[in-house]
């Protein structure tokens, strides 16, 4: 669907009362899909321990699909920014939701290495095209004055699928084994996000609205601008600010130390501190709950305060919650762990969001995010291969838990000078 052949109607949805602004309807949309998104992604840890013990896989080797998808997720990230710029995100995220449902099916159905990489391939392709990108993308086109707190309550979705999602797969697991747990995953998508995905719209102006709620005529009585800044930076003229280098390599070392302890934390608290299966499933929840307030904070204060500071704050959060992971000997170092992770974990993600809609303006800003997510990709690709390879020399996360600790430290200072671009000489 191209933008001139949208729709001019809106779709109906049931709802007591007043309707609200379909913005919002966008926004619960946005949570189911990134419901989904935790489930593969955070569902990933879950399954290494039923699969090594199957297989009999090293580490490095289980952790390898994580480090093919972030090569992957390089490639396709400046792909799908043009495709939701394009054509809207109602196609994309719908080809999305039945790749990814494709891709936990086949996963269920493994028997070989190579099928196990193949199918985890084809679930991080879908998940790419409904995942955060996409997603985030579309939020900040309905949203501008309350863009920060829209993107955390989209985010909910994805710490719900740590308090439900991810103890529903391990019950599952436990009870029928690791494959339907795949399986029944990959036919929810189907059932659910397809249908989801036609509520999905490309920006308010097509139905005669601006963003926020806000109508042509009372954006025109009382002198309101769509923007703070009123411009579009394309992407020639982003690539040329401090700002956007700034963020790439930020996100990018942040990831390092996010990628290296999710990816690994099910086998670091299961087989080296020693904590029971369900202990560690809970540890999880407990850091997806203390996520949940976090996110709306995230939101409120993100669109209150410079939110490059807050989100140099919410990254030191994560960097102490993986230095203790790497100490952590106890339950309650594991459930410390959890809650400061929850925290930082939490407030990032709506920060992230929101900011690139706010330093580059809208018209290009899937291009654009698609373009920083790559670039800052390349920093993350090897760390999950590294961080199973250290752990099988040493027989141990710690070393490697702490140096991903002190890096991200490093992120939250580059993340920290990048303030608000300029805008291009010739509008000066």
């Amino acid at each position: 669907m191209t933008l001139s052949s949208a729709p001019s109607k809106l779709p109906g949805f049931p709802w007591p009362g007043r309707k609200p602004f379909y913005g919002w309807i966008i926004v619960i949309t946005g949570a189911v899909y990134q419901f989904f998104q935790g489930m593969f992604s955070q569902g990933f840890a879950t399954y290494l321990g039923p699969l090594r013990n199957d297989f009999g896989w090293s580490r490095a080797v289980l952790a390898g699909p994580r480090s093919v998808t972030q090569v992957q997720t390089a490639v396709t990230g400046p792909i799908e920014g043009y495709l939701v710029d394009r054509f809207g995100p109602r196609k994309v995220v719908a080809t999305g939701s039945f790749t990814m449902g494709l891709g936990l099916i086949l996963f269920g159905l493994t028997q070989s290495l190579w099928m196990f990489y193949v199918s985890i391939m084809v679930a991080a392709l879908g998940a790419g095209l409904q995942g955060l990108l996409v997603m985030s993308v579309t939020v900040n086109n309905w949203f501008n004055q309350k863009r920060t707190i829209a993107q955390s309550v989209m985010g909910l979705g994805y710490s719900l699928a740590g308090v439900i999602g991810i103890p529903a797969l391990i019950l599952v697991q436990n009870q029928m084994g690791w494959r339907p747990s795949a399986i029944g995953t990959g036919l929810l998508i189907w059932a659910v996000g397809l249908p989801c995905s036609m509520l999905l719209r490309t920006k308010p102006e097509l139905f005669g609205l601006l963003p926020d709620g806000d109508s042509p005529d009372k954006v025109a009585r009382e002198g309101n601008t769509v923007s703070s800044r009123g411009y579009d930076f394309t992407l020639a003229e982003a690539i040329r600010t401090r700002a956007f280098w700034l963020l790439a390599s930020g996100w990018g070392i942040s990831n390092i130390g996010i990628m290296g302890a999710q990816v690994h934390l099910f086998l670091h608290l299961e087989q080296g501190v020693g904590l029971p299966r369900a202990t560690v499933a809970l540890v999880w929840t407990v850091a997806s709950l203390s996520s949940i307030p976090a996110r709306l904070a995230g939101g409120f204060f993100g669109d209150r305060f410079p939110k490059n500071i807050m989100l140099a704050v919410s990254m030191v959060f994560m960097a102490g919650a993986v230095f203790l992971l790497a100490i952590a000997t106890s339950t309650q170092l594991a459930f410390a762990y959890a809650v400061l992770f929850g925290i930082g974990w939490g407030m990032r993600t709506p920060i992230v969001n929101a900011i690139q809609g706010e330093y580059f303006g809208r018209k290009s800003q899937g291009l654009i995010r698609g373009w920083l997510q790559s670039l800052s990709l390349p920093l993350t690709i090897a760390v999950p291969v590294v961080s199973g390879l250290m752990a099988d020399a040493q027989s141990t996360y710690t070393p490697t838990f702490i140096v991903l600790s002190l890096v991200m430290l490093l992120g939250s200072g580059l993340v920290l000078l990048a303030a608000s671009p300029r805008l291009p000489p010739n509008l000066e």
